[in-house]
Parts: structure tokens; C-alpha cells; sequence
């Protein structure tokens, strides 16, 4: 073979070297895997474990961790079935008063406010008229009296002579003096029941100038003012009667044998707060209207501890029935599944699950009636963290 070249002698060489470098035995690569498994699992064997908050016990086992929670103890009181409806406090007697007479007001003598008795006086109109009128009448009465006296003195008279004449035969006085003597007393007589009756028209003039309260009450309107035109047509005063409120209202015709006359209630109005009216349903109406579907009931409020004002509204609680000893469990216990009712109590440090059946209800609390375990006086039953129970974990009751 001849030699090459020596370029391609220089080639060729470097070719042959790099070769060699890539090509390796496969003992080698197992060498360099192994030193590789070797460094990963050094550098895991570097890596820090925290320590197990169990040293000392068992790797298997696991610790149960008391929940917080906030309870309240169980009480027993009367409880009651109650129907809470709203109502107008209004008056059966209320009246308004018009003046009779077209005259100036002169007089007044009640404000808004005032109570008043039956007849007695709210203002006066003018009357110099109508006591002119009166004393004309009452100088006629007197001289139809005057007059119907001497005719009476002259008839008399005239009937006394007849008599004596009859008895001694001598005629005194004629048959047609008699009879004008009594004419002129028929005339005296219906003249002076005329000017008495003239005189009674007078005085009824006078006192259709006077406003008189019809009834007892409180004045409610007044509509006049001093020096005003008083006129027939336009309200002058209403009268009030608050001495026997009445709170009507209406209630679906479900509830018309629930209710019935002397059934007990109270009420509440935010016109005199913290003030509870006391009352009873004085009666019910057995109508049922066909259009709205509901009854009447009528109740009468107790007035003992003071005016209550006609108008304002109010807030009933009617009692239906009462159980004196009911177990009342506080609302913020109770949890729902379902149609299932319960609550957690707390019994040896655990909570325990208990099925309730409801009772009476009121605003923030129910009676209880338990299922199967019983719930007891002072049981503590758990207000706040019960959606986190289950039956049986371990609770701890938060202090303050």
C-alpha cells in the first residue's frame, strides 16, 4: 500500500480520535448510571425530616383534638301558643259637630286634647238676635198671662151671677154676656200658650248658639277658630270616646275555630313603647266575606293603666293555649337534616346527638320535646360550633 498523504494523513488521525472519545463500554455506562443513583440518593439522604409531633408512641395512632364551642343551659317555663296579628286601635263612638246656626264664633272653650263630659259647653255663637227674640217672647208670655187671668176672674164672675140668678129667680146677667166672657177666655187661654210656646222657640233659638259635646270623650278635631263663620255644612269639633278601645282585624277563614270570645291577648305599639297592653276578643264575627276569604274579630283593649290613643297601631299576641312547664331550647341550637330536628348537648366532655320534636314556638326560642334520650333541666346545650359536631367528639365549652 502505497502512503498517504500527509493532509490526509492528518485528517484521517482526526477522525479516529474523535471516535474514540464517543465510543464507551457498557461497563462504563453502568458505572456512571450507578455513580448518578448514588449522588440523587445522597442528596435525599441530606434532606431534613420534621420532627414527629408523636415521638414516644405509636407511628399508628392518631390524637382527637377538642372542638370549642359555646353553650347554654336548658330552662323550663310557661310557654305559649299565641297568633300574632296587626290592628287600628279605633273607637265605636265617634262624633262629629256641626254648628246649627250661620253666626260668627265669639266664644271658644275646648282645644284639641281636652276630654269633656256629655252637654258640656265647646263654643258660642253669636245670640244678640236671638236674645232679643227671647226677651220679646218672654214680655208677650206676660201679657197673654195678664190677660188669660182677667178673662178667667171675668168669666167666673159671669158664672157665679147666673148661678144666684137661677136660685132667686132674678135674672142678673144674660145668656150672651155669659157666652162672650167665655170666648174671651177660650181667646186668653190660646193666646197664652202661643207666646209660652213663642217663648220656647226663643230659647231653643239661643241654645242652637251653644255647641255642646254629644257624648263624654276627648275632643279630637277642632275646625273652628275665633271670629269664623260658623256654617252648618262645615265640621266644627269631633268627639272622641277612648274610654273603651276596640282593636278590629281580620283573619283567614282557617282560623275561625281557633278563635272565639273571651280569648285572652296582649299588645304592643311603638306609639307608647314599652307600655303592654292587656285585652280580650270581645267577639267574632261568624261571616266569612267571599271575596277576601276572611272573618272579623273585634277586641277590647284595658284602658286601667292609662288612655290608649284612638288610632294607632298595634301589634296582637293572642294566647291560644299555654303548657305552664314547657323545656325551652334557645333557636341558635337547633340544626335541621332533612325533616329532622336536633341539637347537640354536652354530656362527660362529649357531644351528644338529640332528635327534637317541636312544640310551641316563640321569637327566639322553641319547646323542645326530645325523641328517644330525653333533654333534662340544665342540660348544656351547645349554641355556637354545633354545625361542626359530629355525635361523640370530645368539646370544649368556651368560658365568658
Amino acid at each position: 500500500m502505497k502512503p498517504l498523504p500527509p493532509p490526509l494523513s492528518l485528517i484521517a488521525f482526526l477522525v479516529l480520535a474523535a471516535c474514540g472519545s464517543e465510543v464507551s463500554s457498557p461497563d462504563a455506562e453502568n458505572s456512571g448510571l450507578k455513580a448518578e443513583s448514588t449522588t440523587e440518593s445522597s442528596k435525599k439522604d441530606l434532606k431534613t425530616e420534621p420532627p414527629s409531633p408523636s415521638w414516644g408512641k405509636d407511628p399508628g395512632s392518631k390524637v382527637d383534638e377538642a372542638i370549642l364551642v359555646r353553650t347554654g343551659n336548658l330552662v323550663r317555663r310557661m310557654a305559649q301558643n299565641s297568633l300574632v296579628a296587626v290592628a287600628d286601635v279605633v273607637s265605636l263612638d265617634e262624633v262629629d259637630v256641626f254648628p246649627e246656626r250661620t253666626q260668627p264664633v265669639v266664644e271658644l272653650l275646648v282645644e284639641e286634647g281636652d276630654r269633656v263630659h256629655a252637654g258640656q259647653v265647646l263654643a258660642r255663637l253669636r245670640d244678640q238676635v236671638e236674645q232679643l227674640a227671647l226677651a220679646e217672647a218672654e214680655v208677650r208670655l206676660a201679657e197673654a198671662e195678664n190677660e188669660n187671668s182677667r178673662a178667667e176672674k171675668d168669666h167666673a164672675r159671669n158664672n157665679s151671677l147666673r148661678e144666684s140668678a137661677g136660685a132667686t129667680g132674678t135674672q142678673l146677667i144674660s145668656e150672651r154676656e155669659l157666652e162672650t166672657s167665655r170666648q174671651a177666655l177660650v181667646t186668653a187661654s190660646t193666646s197664652f200658650a202661643a207666646t209660652k210656646v213663642a217663648l220656647d222657640r226663643a230659647k231653643f233659638d239661643i241654645e242652637q248658639t251653644v255647641m255642646r259635646a254629644p257624648i263624654a270623650g276627648t275632643v279630637a278635631v277642632r275646625e273652628i277658630s275665633l271670629g269664623d263663620t260658623a256654617n252648618p255644612g262645615n265640621r266644627a269639633f269631633r268627639i272622641v270616646d277612648d274610654s273603651q278601645p276596640k282593636a278590629i282585624f281580620h283573619r283567614p277563614q282557617r282560623e275561625l275555630s281557633l278563635l272565639q270570645e273571651g280569648q285572652l291577648l296582649q299588645a304592643e305599639s311603638e306609639a307608647i313603647p314599652g307600655r303592654r297592653l292587656k285585652g280580650k276578643i270581645e267577639r267574632v264575627s261568624p261571616v266569612v266575606d267571599m271575596e277576601s276569604g276572611t272573618f272579623k274579630v273585634t277586641a277590647s283593649l284595658n284602658t286601667e293603666d292609662g288612655a290608649i290613643p284612638i288610632g294607632i297601631l298595634v301589634k296582637l299576641n293572642l294566647v291560644l293555649d299555654e303548657h305552664p312547664q314547657a323545656l325551652m331550647v334557645p333557636k341558635k341550637a337547633i340544626l335541621f337534616k332533612g325533616r329532622e330536628m336536633f341539637c347537640f348537648v354536652v354530656r362527660d366532655g362529649k357531644a351528644v346527638r338529640t332528635t327534637l320534636s317541636p312544640g310551641f314556638e316563640e321569637p327566639d326560642f322553641l319547646e323542645a320535646l326530645a325523641d328517644g334520650d330525653p333533654l333534662e333541666v340544665g342540660d348544656a346545650v351547645v349554641l355556637v360550633g354545633a354545625d361542626r359536631l359530629k355525635d361523640g367528639d370530645l368539646v370544649e365549652i368556651a368560658q365568658g
